[in-house]
């Protein structure tokens, strides 16, 4: 477990109305729909985020290497991704995050779908995925502001455990510096992490 861990247990983030909508292919431009569908969707986006309970916690190790293709980490840990390689270049040290937005949401979801609303649900989904990105990104202004406060400089980008070939093993990797049990977190058999909407992110620090 990292030492210099800072967890944020209520991140201020607002209902991401817009990134919903484009979630869920509603663009601009498109044909107005009714006004009770219209009422309809405003109120499943507001009870579904009024589920959400963002929070964040996040860390940093020093890098050891970087060869381009494999960063190894002060606690020995190994990440192997040219992604994650190049963010990190010219980094001295590798900022470790994870968002979630609780186990609430994702109940709702289900008892939506038990009760045939797959509507509402999909709609419920969508504003959860957009919540805990936002919630990532609130986390991620906040460790910056933090970081420049001390001569560091946090990079704008960040890379997440499931995209651009980063295996999904690597989730094993924040339970183990991060306490993410204790809030709440647990990781499945298939290294998928529990509760739904749970996102882990990797970051680069460097002198400023």
């Amino acid at each position: 477990m990292l030492d210099d861990v800072t967890r944020v247990k209520r991140l201020p983030v607002a209902m991401p109305v817009a990134a919903s909508n484009r979630r869920l292919g509603r663009r601009k431009d498109a044909q107005a729909e009714s006004v009770v569908q219209e009422a309809l969707l405003a109120q499943w986006m507001t009870e579904a985020f009024a589920r959400c309970r963002p929070e964040g916690v996040f860390g940093s190790l020093a890098i050891v290497d970087n060869d381009g293709h494999k960063v190894t980490l002060s606690d020995a840990s190994v990440i192997e991704n040219d992604g994650v390689a190049r963010l990190l270049a010219k980094c001295q040290h590798a900022w470790l995050a994870v968002a979630t937005i609780g186990p609430e949401l994702a109940a709702w979801v289900n008892q939506a779908m038990a009760a045939g609303d797959g509507a509402k649900a999909v709609v419920a989904d969508a504003v959860g995925s957009e919540t805990v990105e936002a919630a990532m990104d609130v986390l991620q202004s906040y460790a910056g502001t933090t970081l420049r406060r001390r001569g560091w400089q946090l990079s704008s980008k960040r890379f997440s455990v499931g995209y651009g070939g980063w295996d999904l093993s690597a989730q094993a990797l924040f339970f183990s510096w991060l306490p993410l049990t204790d809030m709440g977190l647990r990781l499945t058999p298939s290294a998928i992490i529990e509760p739904e909407k749970t996102i882990t992110a990797i970051a680069g620090i460097r002198n400023s």
